[in-house]
């Protein structure tokens, strides 16, 4: 039997406060999808900052990696935040995003 996900009181209050008939599923589709899109954005940020580059064009460079690397966006997102932090990634990501910001740099 698997225990129960842990619920943070903000979350459930929330949940409560702003949509009172969101069923349980829809709640945790919900979640998924900040959790990608925040992800998404801090590895635009990163980014940013490993170009240098303006927003619009992380956000090109991490849609150009995502594809070269035939990977969901926000799983090569999750590769550039691990990368940045100093985290192990298989090595061809590392090459791919080396190849792709090669293109952005001026």
């Amino acid at each position: 039997m698997q225990s129960p996900a842990p619920r943070s009181r903000f979350t459930e209050l929330s949940t409560a406060t702003v949509h009172p008939g969101l069923a349980e599923a829809e709640h945790s589709r919900l979640s998924h999808v900040l959790a990608a899109r925040s992800t998404l954005r801090m590895a635009e940020g990163a980014l940013m900052v490993l170009g240098p580059m303006p927003l619009d064009d992380a956000a090109r460079c991490l849609v150009d990696l995502s594809r070269m690397l035939t990977m969901h966006a926000h799983v090569v997102a999750e590769h550039v935040l691990d990368l940045v932090q100093g985290k192990p990634v298989p090595a061809h990501v590392g090459d791919a995003l080396q190849a792709v910001l090669s293109q952005y740099r001026t």
